[in-house]
């Protein structure tokens, strides 16, 4: 059993983490409306827009979060020289993140992706991707690699947000490793299939059920497939800990010679899973940096995941309210 008290006194130590967030950098562009009737030209229904709103998302959305918990942050990414782009970094700028870091090249395009949300029941009837199709330079992966070699002496984590958008790759990854092993720094990531056979000697991985089907090459159906492909993914990835996210099932937690420990989901209103997987893998940096043990850190991040599923589209958990909810537990 987890104590209260030990999670405060965790939670306590965040804002004296730094972080390094390494990843896809991303804008999520939200399009909030009513939809009353269903258009004559086709069955689809006809959005009537009332609003639309910007928030940080991706490798950004983990930044914001890492920040409003409390941590300091470094960050490393790619941009494109566009409106998406300008809205992103403004993005950070207003919770105090330095573009240094965040790089750009002529032929990259920011990553966007928009959600058309229909209320009052917040049903989201569409998502339109924008993103680019053209690979990074070479140049510019060696400045990434250089400012992670850089940033690595001076953090206490570092935190992969790998959406499969190309700033991860396979020489990443294993400067990541070698830094990790040399430096005796915490590392967290969350994989994508793109690298999925690259992720090597990490602190801890974070895959959703989906992810941890693929890699573990495992239908994750039942309690009996879930052990398996947990103890799969420790051997693929060597890992310390596998972290298998659930959604609203919770989180199951793997680590050698131990048994599955699983943490349900606390009792909430989930209306949208949206961005948990960052929140989740935001917390487990800062956790396992500020010496959390790994079941000390599911269940921080287990209580930050449900607050983001109270909210609809991407949020960033503050401090103040996870303190408050970690003091109502019994």
């Amino acid at each position: 059993m987890v104590s209260r008290n030990r999670l405060l006194a965790v939670l306590e130590k965040f804002r004296r983490r730094r972080i390094l967030v390494v990843g896809d950098l991303m804008l999520d562009r939200f399009i909030w409306g009513d939809v009353e009737r269903i258009s004559p030209e086709a069955p689809v229904p006809v959005l009537r827009v009332n609003s639309e709103s910007y928030r940080l998302g991706g490798a950004a959305n983990v930044i914001h979060n890492i920040r409003s918990l409390g941590g300091k942050v470094a960050v490393c990414g790619v941009v494109g020289r566009d409106e998406a782009g300008r809205r992103l970094l403004q993005g950070l700028r207003g919770i105090g993140i330095p573009k240094s870091g965040v790089f750009s090249e002529n032929d990259f395009r920011t990553t966007q992706k928009s959600r058309v949300i229909a209320r009052p029941r917040h049903q989201q009837i569409v998502r339109l991707d924008r993103e680019s199709q053209d690979g990074i330079g070479a140049k510019l992966r060696r400045r990434i690699r250089q400012f992670v070699e850089q940033q690595a002496a001076r953090c206490h984590g570092i935190v992969i947000s790998d959406y499969g958008k190309g700033v991860i790759d396979p020489e990443l990854l294993e400067l990541i490793a070698d830094l990790v092993r040399r430096k005796n720094l915490i590392c967290v990531a969350d994989p994508k299939k793109e690298n999925f056979i690259f992720y090597r000697n990490l602190t801890l991985v974070t895959p959703n059920r989906e992810e941890a089907s693929q890699a573990a090459g495992i239908d994750i159906r039942d309690e009996g497939s879930l052990r398996q492909a947990g103890r799969r993914l420790l051997e693929i990835w060597q890992a310390k800990a596998v972290l298998i996210t659930l959604g609203s099932q919770g989180m199951s937690l793997f680590q050698p010679g131990r048994e599955m420990r699983h943490f349900a989901t606390e009792a909430r209103a989930m209306f949208d899973v949206t961005g948990a997987g960052d929140t989740v893998v935001a917390a487990c940096g800062l956790a396992l940096a500020s010496g959390s043990s790994y079941e000390e850190a599911a269940v921080i991040s287990n209580l930050a995941a449900g607050l983001v599923g109270e909210e609809v589209g991407t949020v960033a958990v503050s401090s103040a309210r996870l303190r408050q909810v970690i003091r109502r537990r019994k």
